[in-house]
């Protein structure tokens, strides 16, 4: 490119940085919170995509001898094999049950482990400042729920997996012997 060619480049950029309008820039930085959407006794949860791995339909499950009533057992999901458990049944203390035919998938503590939804709603995304500090209205629930957020298709309380895995009733599945 000769030097007359390149100066009439650099005069068109020039001109047009001269007389363009200027980027306008974000008002506010919107952060979002990433989950997957579920129901479980009726409620719409999420659940954090962090700790909610993928939601599968059920396989079916080899049963667990003494194992508490809540524990469908053993399934092969993808090629792993994952203990399966009726949420609604551990909620309920077994009286409910789910005739869900989809299971999430759920990580955390080096644990994996599918739990039998009732419905899957798929992934979902909520302004992060959105999530209100409540713990939703079942009472089985409550001690699960870390907050609730709001959409056009509802309420969504936000299952916390961690406390799960944390709950000593989860992690003792075994039936105890009477002693």
């Amino acid at each position: 490119m000769d030097a007359r060619s390149f100066n009439s480049l650099r005069e068109i950029s020039e001109h047009i940085e001269r007389r363009s309008a200027p980027v306008p820039l974000a008002n506010e930085y919107i952060e979002y919170w990433h989950g997957a959407a579920f129901e479980v006794l009726g409620t719409r949860c999420v659940a954090s995509m962090r700790e909610a791995r993928k939601v599968v339909d059920l396989t079916p499950t080899i049963t667990i001898p003494g194992t508490k009533a809540w524990v469908r057992g053993l399934a092969n999901i993808g090629g792993r094999v994952l203990a399966i458990a009726d949420l609604s049944a551990f909620l309920s203390q077994g009286k409910v049950t789910s005739n869900g035919k989809q299971a999430l998938v759920m990580s955390g503590r080096g644990i994996n482990v599918g739990v039998v939804i009732d419905a899957s709603f798929g992934g979902v995304r909520f302004p992060i400042n959105d999530l209100r500090d409540e713990q939703g209205d079942v009472e089985a629930l409550k001690a699960f729920i870390s907050g609730v957020f709001s959409s056009e298709t509802g309420d969504y309380a936000v299952f916390n997996i961690d406390r799960l895995l944390n709950h000593p009733d989860f992690m003792e599945a075994r039936v105890k012997a009477l002693s």
